[in-house]
């Protein structure tokens, strides 16, 4: 065999342009490959075409995403606002809720050359530009540059900025200093203003106006994920198990003060906390957030093609923020300020968290209901009620029981095997639930018919 030719390395500035579909993990669950290929090819193209139309060429692929590169950084913003206008513009008809979030980076970086084709960059920018993208949550752009590319030529525009005669420095909104390991100073990054007004973002961070951070200020606490291994109920605390920033599994000790809405706490039930001082120093799980609990919460933001953040507080008052895809929407769609009934996701690291099975309180309320008041369930008693929704893959669903909505988990069905649907009877064991609801426990399914709920 011949020896692999040398590859050949050319020192370059450009700007590099990342677009990611946001919430992508979520727009594959329950497609067949071949469905989400398809979107993602159609995603692929408008990208390319977009960059196409500002002398941009393609470099790679990524998860979920697109890299191309460009000679001047305003070519590639105004590349970012017309493909985000695209979608926008996409998202006004039924079935297409695609958004994406874009970095862009200006720096040095090396070019690859392999037997005369350049097939990709390594340096600084790429990094920059990949991890603002990650970081670019709905319809969000996301830009680095030094000073010094920020010529007098550098002009961008969009059509909501044209409308309301948007002066040029408007369009930036500067953002805390971004760390990145390895860079002893900080990244300066901007959020471009492409769209009517910042509410119309689907994300609260990074669009949201924000101050500087200054070098003495400490960072927020730092969000750990782990499972609860051991539950004192009548005592009211309990341990978690997580993984250190030892690269150790270690446990820490939690209270049920410090768990957010105060929500039933089960053995195996998987938490994201925070870690604070307690008693004599000694560190404590905060901010304990259940995963898969039931929440009452409030929207605080929708878009056009329905999606949008429901925010709860903890209990230091602190504001959580779920992102909810149309989809997860229940029976009718929400509007902002509705109060909502939804699940507890965790989405990846830049998605964060995430609302599932979203139901307006309204409609809990109304289903199955000749009154708007519900009789009072008594505690350990065994009771009859109607399924009206569960959900398999999620393990999840609720049934009516005396104007009640009671919660319904498959880790309490009496036969896994035979799962509830819409309609079905069954008889169950009365438990509390989360925020004075009923969860039923020791579920088990019933011929019976004609039961007076």
């Amino acid at each position: 065999m011949s020896p692999a030719r040398e590859s050949s390395l050319e020192a370059v500035v450009r700007t590099f342009l990342c677009a990611k579909i946001h919430n992508a993990d979520q727009y594959k669950d329950g497609r067949p490959a071949s469905e989400w290929a398809e979107l993602y090819g159609g995603f692929y193209a408008a990208v390319i075409q977009h960059a196409a139309k500002g002398n941009g060429k393609f470099v790679k692929c990524l998860a979920n995403g697109v890299m191309c590169t460009f000679r001047h950084p305003a070519d590639a913003v105004q590349a970012a606002i017309d493909l985000q206008e695209w979608l926008q513009e996409r998202r006004r008809h039924p079935g297409h809720g695609l958004s994406c979030g874009v970095g862009i980076a200006t720096g040095e970086a090396y070019a690859f050359q392999i037997e005369g084709k350049r097939i990709d960059y390594l340096g600084v920018a790429c990094d920059v530009a990949r991890l603002l993208c990650e970081q670019a949550r709905g319809h969000a752009i996301l830009l680095h540059h030094p000073d010094s590319a920020m010529g007098v030529d550098f002009t961008i525009r969009s059509r909501a900025g044209e409308s309301a005669h948007r002066p040029f420095g408007d369009y930036f909104q500067e953002m805390p200093p971004l760390r990145i390991s390895g860079l002893a100073i900080p990244v300066r990054r901007m959020a471009i203003h492409w769209q009517a007004t910042p509410g119309e973002y689907i994300a609260a961070s990074p669009i949201e106006p924000v101050r500087g951070q200054n070098e003495e200020e400490t960072s927020p606490a730092k969000t750990y994920f782990g499972k609860v291994s051991a539950f004192k109920k009548e005592r009211g605390f309990g341990f978690i198990q997580y993984y250190s920033d030892n690269h150790e599994y270690q446990e820490i000790y939690f209270h049920m003060t410090y768990v957010v809405h105060q929500v039933p706490v089960f053995e195996n039930d998987h938490v994201q906390f925070v870690i604070k001082p307690g008693k004599e120093g000694r560190p404590q799980a905060c901010a304990v957030l259940v995963l898969g609990s039931r929440m009452q919460g409030r929207v605080e933001s929708c878009l056009e093609d329905g999606s949008g953040f429901v925010t709860i507080r903890d209990q230091d008052a602190k504001i959580l923020r779920f992102f909810f895809l149309p989809q997860e929407v229940q029976y009718q769609g929400v509007r902002v300020d509705d109060l909502v009934e939804f699940t507890a996701g965790s989405g990846s690291e830049s998605e964060g968290l995430t609302a599932l099975q979203v139901v307006r309180q309204e409609e809990i309320n109304n289903v199955g209901q000749t009154s708007d008041v519900a009789e009072q369930l008594v505690i350990g008693a065994i009771e009859h009620a109607v399924v009206t929704v569960y959900f398999p893959e999620k393990g999840y669903g609720f049934a009516k029981c005396k104007r009640n909505s009671v919660y319904i988990h498959v880790s309490e069905l009496a036969d896994p095997e035979h799962v509830p649907g819409p309609g079905d009877h069954i008889e169950f064991e009365v438990y509390p639930g989360r925020n004075e609801t009923y969860r039923a426990n020791n579920v088990r399914l019933i011929k019976k018919k004609g039961l007076d709920l």
